[in-house]
């Protein structure tokens, strides 16, 4: 497995200049005046103060500076700029400082705006304590700069406690806590075999030093290597009648070759490389890493992240690459991508760097790596299908409890209204099966018998058709019905209920501003965790029936400002009404023209000349 060293940010700190933003009295256009010309990272922030996005830049005036100077942008930097109310920066010695220190800090802030480990603070690693002179080896979810090896992270817990097993039996270092110190007798690990008793002065510290180096190899998966080793102990130790602990080392080859032998075998001899696929969906991301070592595919690890919708395949990857390698101590000379990354130049130099050695990060194109490629592809878009499907079984479930239904609700319907001062109002239903979306089951209503502004009366009539037609048609009902809205909505969608006979069904309002829950028989919001699954379901609900009936109100209302006074008159299709306004330009221009002048159009004879000019005079004088 691959080895990971993660430096805190105050290590990072130290060596290199700190900036913070000068005094908060000091406008937005001054702070940016005052940004240098140099390699560090910036922090944009809204009007509390909160970080709303972290970056990296080679030079922090030209970079940030940017957002400010350029007229188009992305939907999402368009809403990030117009949140942009303060900043700060931090100077870095190098490129590559600068590269560690944005991981960490976007891992501190977690920003709205960047993408992220969905779940990075619980992975655990196996630290290896190699500052101290008699090593330890342990599992840990702390990694921090203090001269050890950290290796994973470990995405199953359980694969990190059994490799730990493997280590305990195969590499007996100490497991004492604490600073090493002599003993007057062994501790129970020693006695079964767990232990090499250095405390005791059973093993000298060369001998134990090769044990913790095995530790390392076996980890990273370099097996030939590890193999190598222990074959040279293995002969020395029988060259100096050791014949106890050459055969331990006997069985320990055998051993480590039966688990090389249990690998997938790819075909690149003698290789060390990592191939990264990844899978994504509007809200989430799957990038998968399989881990090729001596030519073997020796692991293979998954990582969760939550992206926006407009983030793509090059940008997940670009961040999940700086995250991972940021901490990792053994990189290998070559890592596969799915697809070419931003910043690809000055990511390589700083990997360079930290390997002390060529790398290269390339795209594959043909052959072998293609297929193996595209096996780690495969193998995201899996998990990222298992994990969505996991999530909504869980949300769902999570529903029931909240809610105290009889049952999951499986089938699950909101509600919505959209209108501008009463105008041009329509109405939404939108199905949601499983936590899925069901498109083909959404309906949309234009609002027949409400007039004026009354959100409540919209949203009850739509209710009413919606149930009334079900009813008619024999249709399953809903498990739960879900409004967009508080107590007041609420309560007229639950009287127009009551009124089809249907007041057994589950409802609840969701209201905005707060995201609170209401229940038709509860004065106060239900509390529900606002980092729970539950309410990310509600929440997708509701936007999505939000969404559905503002694009149908929006086509009516685009509809009805193209609408010209052409469209009601008979025998004027598309293409004479298209001449017309090319030839006289506007309505009311044609008002005003002949019949002979009318008929100079190509297609209008006299009989359409004259009913257009009657009903354009008609509509004038109603």
């Amino acid at each position: 497995m691959g080895s990971i060293q993660r430096k805190t940010i105050n290590c990072l700190f130290k060596g290199s200049q700190v900036k913070e933003s000068p005094s908060s009295a000091l406008t937005l256009e001054k702070k940016l005046n005052r940004l240098p010309d140099s390699p560090g990272v910036y922090l944009l922030k809204d009007e509390k103060r909160k970080v709303l996005y972290v970056g990296k830049a080679l030079s922090l005036r030209k970079r940030v500076r940017s957002y400010f100077q350029r007229t188009s942008f992305s939907s999402r930097i368009h809403s990030l700029v117009g949140q942009i109310k303060d900043l700060e920066w931090v100077i870095t010695d190098s490129e590559a400082e600068a590269f560690l220190l944005e991981s960490n800090l976007i891992k501190h802030h977690r920003p709205r705006y960047n993408i992220r480990l969905r779940d990075d603070k619980s992975y655990p690693y196996i630290k290896l304590t190699a500052y101290e002179p008699f090593p330890r080896v342990f599992l840990t979810r702390g990694p921090k700069e203090d001269g050890s090896l950290y290796f994973g992270p470990y995405t199953d817990v359980k694969a990190a406690r059994k490799s730990l097993r493997l280590i305990h039996r195969f590499f007996p270092l100490r497991r004492c806590k604490g600073k090493f110190k002599l003993r007057s007798r062994p501790c129970l690990n020693y006695h079964i075999k767990e232990c090499s008793g250095p405390c005791v002065k059973k093993i000298n510290s060369r001998e134990y030093g090769g044990l913790a180096r095995g530790v390392s190899l076996f980890l990273q998966g370099h097996y030939e290597s590890l193999l190598s080793q222990l074959g040279k102990e293995m002969e020395e130790a029988s060259r100096d009648e050791k014949f106890e602990r050459a055969a331990k080392l006997r069985d320990l080859i055998r051993a480590i070759h039966r688990i090389g032998q249990t690998q997938k075998v790819a075909s690149f001899p003698g290789g060390d490389r990592d191939l990264i696929g990844v899978a994504y969906n509007n809200e989430e991301a799957c990038v998968v890493v399989f881990q090729i070592r001596e030519g073997k595919v020796v692991g293979n690890k998954h990582f969760l992240l939550k992206i926006g919708q407009e983030d793509k395949g090059k940008d997940i990857l670009t961040f999940f690459v700086k995250q991972y390698y940021g901490k990792v101590s053994f990189i290998p000379p070559e890592v596969l991508l799915q697809y070419e990354i931003t910043d690809q130049a000055a990511i390589k130099r700083w990997f360079s760097e930290r390997r002390e050695g060529k790398i290269k990060l390339d795209v594959p194109q043909r052959g072998k790596k293609v297929k193996l490629m595209q096996l780690v592809i495969k193998n995201a878009r899996l998990i990222l299908q298992q994990e969505k499907g996991r999530e909504k079984n869980e949300a769902l479930l999570q529903l029931k409890n909240y809610l105290d239904l009889k049952e999951k609700p499986s089938l699950i319907e909101g509600f919505d209204v959209s209108n501008i001062k009463g105008k041009e109002a329509t109405g939404s239903v939108v199905v949601f099966r499983e936590g899925k979306a069901e498109k083909s089951s959404y309906r949309r209503f234009k609002i027949k018998t409400v007039k004026g502004i009354n959100d409540f009366a919209m949203l009850s009539e739509v209710v009413k058709r919606r149930y009334q037609r079900l009813l008619k048609e024999s249709h399953p009902l809903p498990h739960l019905i879900l409004i967009d809205g508080g107590k007041g909505q609420l309560s007229s969608c639950l009287k127009t209920l009551k009124q089809l006979g249907l007041g057994y069904v589950s409802l609840i309002g969701l209201a905005k501003e707060f995201e609170e829950v209401y229940l038709p028989s509860r004065s106060l919001p239900l509390n529900i965790p606002h980092d729970s699954v539950a309410l990310r379901l509600l929440q997708e609900i509701r936007d999505e029936s939000h969404r559905f009936a503002y694009a149908y109100h929006r086509k009516i209302r685009q509809r009805k400002m193209s609408h010209s006074s052409l469209d009601d008159i008979p025998r004027v299709g598309e293409k004479t009404k298209k001449a017309l306004l090319t030839h006289f330009r506007s309505v009311s221009l044609i008002k005003n023209k002949s019949l002979e002048e009318l008929r100079q159009i190509p297609g209008i004879g006299e009989k359409t000349a004259r009913s257009i000019l009657e009903c354009l005079k008609a509509s004038e004088s109603r």
